[in-house]
C-alpha cells in the first residue's frame, strides 16, 4: 500500500510537468482606434507645437518617415514617438504657415503591438486659421505604356502661378496612390493648381532626377470642380544620349540599352591592334536596344570601345563576357512573317548546308536542289533569322529536320539534331482571332492606331496599324493560348509607342488595354467586340 500511495504524488508531479500548447483566443484583426487627440481633431486656430494621439490599445511605429504623410509638407520633419504604450506624440520642429489647413495622414505608420494591424485611413486635420479647407480632388494614376494602375506614387499639387515648383520647389499639397492607383487629396483650398504624379526616387517631393517617372495634366485642375482626373506616368527621354546598360550575352552579342532611340551607333576600338573587327547590328523595333555581334571574338575579352552617334562619342565601354559560350547553335520556330515561316538562330548564321536539311510536306520529301530556294537566312534585316517559303496555314504535316551541321554560325558553331514540326501540328494548336475595335459612343479618339496582341510573357505576337476607328482585325492562325489586346494612339506614325516630354509638356502616346484576357482556342474562330472607352 505504501508503494501504491507513494507513487501517486510522483505521477501527479509528472503530469504537472508536461508542456502543453497554450490555447489562446481568436486572432486580433482589429486596427487601433483613435480615442482622443490633443489638440482635438479638426481644431482651428492651431498654435501648439505638440500633438498627442491616444489609441485604444498599445501601438508601435513603423517606417514613420515613409508612411506619415503631412500635407502641405513641413519645412522640417517632426519627431514622432510612442509614449506610455498607447500614445503617439508628434513634436513639431518648425512653425506652421498661417491660415493653412494641414492633414496628417497616419495611415500604416501606426499599428497595434500584437498583430501589427495598421490604422489605415486614419487622418488628423487642423488649421492655423479660422476655418478648415474642405474641398477634395480625386483621380487615378496609370502607367502610360501598360495602362495599368500605379500604386504608391506621389500626386502633387502646386499653385497655378508656380511654374517651376515641380522641379525646384515644394508642393502645396500631396498624397500617395492606393493599391488600385486611386487617390484623394482632401482638405484643399479652393483654386486652380498644376497637378503632377511622381515616382520620387530621392524623397524630396521634386521631379529632379532623370530616372524618375512623371505624369501631368494638360490643363490646370480646379478644386471646385468634381471631375476626377487621370495622370499617365512615363519616363521622359534623357536630355542627351547615353548608354544605360551594356552586357555581353552568353552567345557573345553585346547588348546595349540606350537612353533614347538611336538612328546610328558605332563602336570603335581603343585597344585593338591588327586584324579586322566588324560588328553585325540587330536593333529592336523602338531602336533603343541593340545587339552588336562581333565577327571575331579572339582576344576580345577586356578590350575597350567608344560608342558614338551622330553627335560624337557618348561613352567608353569594356567588352567582358561573364559566361562560357554554348557549344551548339540553337534554332527555334518563331511564327509567320508574311507568307513565310520564320525561325531564329541563337547566333548569326554564316551558311546553311542544304545537304543536311530535310523538309517533308505530307509524305513528300522536298529535294535538296529545291531547298536552296525554300530555306534561306535573312542577310538584310536579321542574320539570325531563317525563312522557309512554306506556309503551314496552307499545307499539312510539315516537318523541318536539321541534321548536325546544317546551320553554321559566324563563330563556327553548328546545330545539333533539330526536328521542327509545322503544318498540321501547328494548325492543331492554332485558332483564328477576329477583333472588332469600335470607339465608345461618347468618345472621339483620333488615329492613327497600332493594335497589338500580347502573350503572357509580354511579347508582341501579332500587330497591325490602321488610320481610324472602327476597325476589323483578322489574326488568323494564332497559337492557342491567353492574350491581351493593346491599342496605341500612334500619333507620330512610327509603328511603336512613344514616351512623353515633361520639358515640352508633351503627353506620351495614349494606350488602351482591353479588360481581361482573350482566349484563342485551337481549331476555333474567336470573335471579340472591343469598345474602346477613353478615361
Amino acid at each position: 500500500m505504501k508503494r501504491t500511495f507513494a507513487a501517486i504524488p510522483i505521477l501527479l508531479l509528472a503530469a504537472c510537468a508536461q508542456v502543453r500548447e497554450l490555447q489562446g483566443g481568436e486572432k486580433d484583426t482589429e486596427a487601433p482606434v483613435l480615442l482622443t487627440a490633443e489638440p482635438a481633431n479638426r481644431t482651428t486656430h492651431f498654435a501648439s507645437d505638440r500633438i498627442v494621439l491616444r489609441f485604444s490599445e498599445r501601438v508601435k511605429l513603423d517606417r514613420v518617415r515613409d508612411r506619415l504623410l503631412i500635407s502641405p509638407p513641413l519645412e522640417k520633419a517632426p519627431d514622432v514617438t510612442v509614449n506610455s504604450g498607447e500614445e503617439v506624440v508628434i513634436a513639431l520642429r518648425a512653425p506652421l504657415a498661417p491660415n493653412t489647413t494641414y492633414t496628417f495622414n497616419i495611415g500604416e505608420a501606426v499599428s497595434d503591438i500584437t498583430e501589427g494591424n495598421a490604422a489605415a485611413g486614419l487622418t488628423y486635420v487642423i488649421s492655423t486659421g479660422a476655418v478648415l479647407d474642405s474641398l477634395a480632388l480625386r483621380g487615378t494614376v496609370i502607367d502610360a505604356f501598360t495602362d495599368k494602375p500605379e500604386p504608391d506614387v506621389l500626386v502633387i499639387l502646386h499653385s497655378d502661378t508656380d511654374s517651376t515648383g515641380f522641379t525646384t520647389g515644394r508642393p502645396a499639397y500631396f498624397t500617395r496612390t492606393d493599391k488600385q492607383g486611386g487617390f484623394v487629396l482632401s482638405n484643399l483650398r479652393g483654386g486652380r493648381y498644376r497637378s503632377h504624379a511622381l515616382q520620387d526616387k530621392n524623397a524630396n517631393y521634386r521631379g529632379d532626377l532623370p530616372n524618375e517617372r512623371v505624369g501631368f495634366t494638360d490643363t490646370l485642375v480646379d478644386t471646385r470642380d468634381s471631375v476626377a482626373i487621370v495622370l499617365r506616368m512615363f519616363l521622359p527621354l534623357a536630355g542627351k544620349q547615353q548608354v544605360k546598360e551594356a552586357a555581353v550575352q552568353p552567345d557573345r552579342a553585346w547588348r546595349l540599352v540606350m537612353a533614347r532611340p538611336a538612328d546610328r551607333l558605332k563602336l570603335t576600338s581603343v585597344d585593338r591592334t591588327g586584324g579586322r573587327l566588324e560588328w553585325l547590328e540587330e536593333w529592336n523595333p523602338s531602336r533603343d536596344t541593340v545587339l552588336f555581334w562581333p565577327n571575331d571574338t579572339t582576344m576580345l575579352d577586356g578590350q575597350r570601345f567608344t560608342a558614338s552617334d551622330t553627335s560624337g562619342v557618348i561613352d567608353t565601354l569594356t567588352y567582358r563576357p561573364t559566361r562560357k559560350m554554348p557549344f551548339n547553335t540553337d534554332v527555334k520556330y518563331t511564327g509567320i512573317v508574311g507568307e513565310r515561316t520564320a525561325f531564329l538562330a541563337s547566333r548569326p548564321v554564316r551558311s546553311i548546308d542544304q545537304r543536311k536539311v530535310r523538309l517533308r510536306v505530307d509524305s513528300n520529301t522536298i529535294k535538296t536542289d529545291q531547298l536552296a530556294q525554300l530555306l534561306e537566312y535573312d542577310t538584310l534585316v536579321n542574320s539570325r533569322r531563317l525563312m522557309l517559303t512554306v506556309d503551314p496555314a496552307n499545307d499539312r504535316n510539315i516537318v523541318l529536320e536539321l541534321l548536325p551541321g546544317a546551320v553554321r554560325d559566324i563563330y563556327g558553331g553548328e546545330n545539333d539534331t533539330l526536328s521542327l514540326s509545322l503544318g498540321s501540328a501547328t494548325a492543331a494548336q492554332a485558332g483564328d482571332l477576329k477583333v472588332n475595335v469600335v470607339p465608345d459612343s461618347t468618345a472621339a479618339i483620333a488615329g492613327p492606331f497600332l493594335l497589338q496582341l500580347i502573350n503572357g510573357q509580354g511579347g508582341v505576337v501579332r500587330s497591325e496599324t490602321f488610320p481610324a476607328l472602327p476597325h476589323k482585325a483578322d489574326f488568323t492562325s494564332t497559337r492557342a493560348g491567353a492574350y491581351t489586346l493593346k491599342l496605341t494612339v500612334d500619333t507620330d506614325s512610327d509603328g511603336r509607342w512613344s514616351t512623353g516630354s515633361l520639358a515640352e509638356r508633351r503627353q506620351p502616346e495614349q494606350v488602351f488595354r482591353q479588360q481581361g484576357e482573350v482566349t484563342v482556342r485551337a481549331g476555333w474562330e474567336v470573335v471579340i467586340d472591343w469598345q474602346v472607352v477613353d478615361r
